[in-house]
């Protein structure tokens, strides 16, 4: 079944065992590695696993952190499981953040830490802490692998490898967390011993079942009925979108539904501002059922439109835990595409609500023309983004300001770190989309976020693909202008905005990357399409005062929400 027989000692084979195992039975075609003496054994193993078998790609990076998020972004454009691999101690401990987003977006990582034996453990040996229950609740399984022995034969170890790493596949797919000791040797030898005996017992392997549970059928539906795109994968939205076009049923599109950025009839354009407009939200409030797939939804007015909804609302999604936080929506576990081709629709009336959605989005044209701002950056991206590239909108202010006003056309796709939300680790996961995306990526993310990931910047400058960092520098978080903590007084600046003086002109020069400051929407028009048509990473920096766009929001709504709007 293996490549190989021979090894220099049972650390060596024993590794081996394990990238095999994580090939052939559960697709893994890409390994992260972090540095590391401890790690030697797995690191060897991994690179004479790929030379035998070229599908194999090797990922390096000098920060575990960004590393981790390099991986998920890899996951999130393959829709495979993806392999990390790290020495012991405190590298192990900077997987976390990205295992958190993760599990809550049932992301397949798996994170193998090389370890030292249990009889260094407790003892004052160096780098050496207890790394079992590190990620806490935020795994889906977790295996403690004893030290290699060859009393523990290769078909032992590979039933214990495959039985955690079947967590990976499913409906409740996430992270799991293999911790691997090595006594030393820790490197190979020229001499090579014959370990077919060893090998003997090793199986073939079986991996998880993808599959989710068949659909219950769905009765009782009136009409008017309000389809709701949450977070989608690409099949899940074709399913949506292909039920709106069969019965004429609106479709309410967040920027992580696959949906929101693509023209058509039912997919109801910058949705958000329908909830801003007297006439939108007279029209909402005759809906009388909806149903909502996916969840994790970016837009506040929404949420808030969804919290108060009299009528009745499901929830369908692949994955069995809840996704919606005012409890409220009747949940469904299902398979989305297969529940919308067995959906029976009674016919739907008009609403009005595509022709007021398209009135309201033209509206958007002449209002964010009056200033160059973070809103007009964020409608110039999504005119002028090419078609087969795709789009992270970084959380916090970015996200939000893709999600109101974006202007819909090729329905590109778009990458979103909505599990938990954090803005660490977007560069990093872009970068990894990026490295199997051939189409390219536009990152658009705010000053604190870059700054939060500047090491990654290294693997930006990788990117064998076009690569567009747009980062808003506002001086600090501009989020918090649109919160309450601006109500703070003298608080406000110090422990909440963080203004920090700082550009990135400098970390551009430092990383070898492609620069510009445009200062106007007709220079950024230019310098954008300039990076999208240029292989490798561009950051182009957009430098913006702190409060200008809460300001700007704050006028914008209340322009539209006049009748007429504009």
């Amino acid at each position: 079944m293996l490549n190989h027989t021979r090894f220099s000692h049972i650390n060596e084979a024993w590794a081996y065992v394990l990238m095999d195992r994580l090939h052939r039975v559960h697709g893994v075609q890409d390994l992260c590695i972090a540095p590391g003496s401890r790690s030697a054994p797995l690191v060897l193993a991994a690179d004479r696993y790929r030379r035998d078998h070229p599908q194999v790609s090797l990922h390096i990076h000098f920060d575990e952190r960004g590393l981790a998020f390099f991986a998920l972004g890899v996951a999130k454009s393959r829709r495979r499981p993806v392999a990390i691999f790290t020495t012991s101690g405190t590298a192990v401990a900077n997987l976390h953040p990205a295992m958190v987003e993760a599990f809550e977006d049932h992301l397949p990582l798996v994170a193998i830490s090389a370890d030292r034996p249990e009889e260094l453990h407790g003892c004052g040996a160096n780098q050496t802490i207890n790394q079992m229950g590190l990620f806490a609740t935020h795994l889906r399984g977790e295996l403690r692998l004893p030290a290699p022995d060859q009393t523990w034969s290769a078909g032992r170890l590979g039933r214990e490898v495959d039985g955690v790493l079947r967590r990976l596949h499913g409906v409740d797919a996430g992270p799991v967390h293999i911790n691997a000791p090595f006594r030393e040797p820790l490197y190979g030898a020229l001499n090579r011993e014959d370990f077919s005996a060893w090998l003997a017992d090793l199986e073939e392997g079986v991996p998880g079942d993808p599959r989710p549970p068949n659909p219950p059928p769905l009765s009782g539906l009136e009409q008017p009925l309000l389809l709701v795109a949450g977070r989608l994968e690409a099949d899940e939205a074709e399913a949506v979108l292909a039920l709106g076009q069969r019965f004429g049923i609106p479709i309410v599109a967040d920027i992580g539904s696959q949906l929101r950025l693509r023209r058509d009839p039912v997919v109801l354009e910058a949705p958000d501002l329908l909830f801003v407009n007297p006439r939108g939200r007279a029209a909402l409030d005759t809906v009388k059922q909806v149903l909502q797939f996916g969840g994790r939804l970016t837009g506040r007015r929404l949420n808030q439109w969804l919290s108060v909804f009299a009528g009745r609302r499901w929830l369908i999604s692949r994955h069995s835990g809840g996704l919606d936080p005012d409890h409220k929506a009747v949940p469904i576990q299902a398979d989305i595409p297969t529940f919308c081709r067995q959906l029976l629709v009674p016919p739907q009336p008009e609403l009005g609500l595509a022709s007021l959605a398209r009135q309201l989005n033209a509206c958007l044209d002449g209002l964010l023309a009056e200033h160059f701002s973070e809103l007009a950056a964020a409608r110039i991206l999504s005119e002028e983004i090419p078609p087969s590239m795709a789009l992270l909108p970084g959380n916090s202010l970015s996200i939000r300001l893709v999600d109101m006003l974006a202007h819909p056309r090729f329905g590109n796709r778009c990458v979103t770190n909505r599990g938990a939300s954090g803005i660490d680790g977007l560069v990093a996961t872009a970068c990894g989309f990026a490295r199997r995306h051939p189409g390219g990526l536009t990152l658009l993310l705010g000053d604190l976020s870059l700054l939060h990931d500047l090491n990654s910047l290294a693997l930006a400058a990788r990117a064998t693909v076009p690569l567009v960092i747009v980062v808003l520098n506002n001086d600090g978080g501009g989020i918090f202008n649109l919160l309450p903590a601006r109500k703070q007084g003298a608080c406000f600046e110090a422990l909440f905005q963080l203004p920090h003086g700082l550009d990135f002109q400098h970390a551009a020069a430092q990383f070898g990357l492609a620069y510009a400051c445009p200062g106007s929407a007709a220079a950024l028009r230019g310098a954008y399409v300039q990076a999208c048509s240029r292989t490798g990473c561009t950051l182009i920096e957009l430098r913006f005062p702190p409060a200008q766009s809460a300001e700007l929001l704050e006028a914008l709504t209340q322009r539209l929400g006049a009748d007429p709007p504009c």
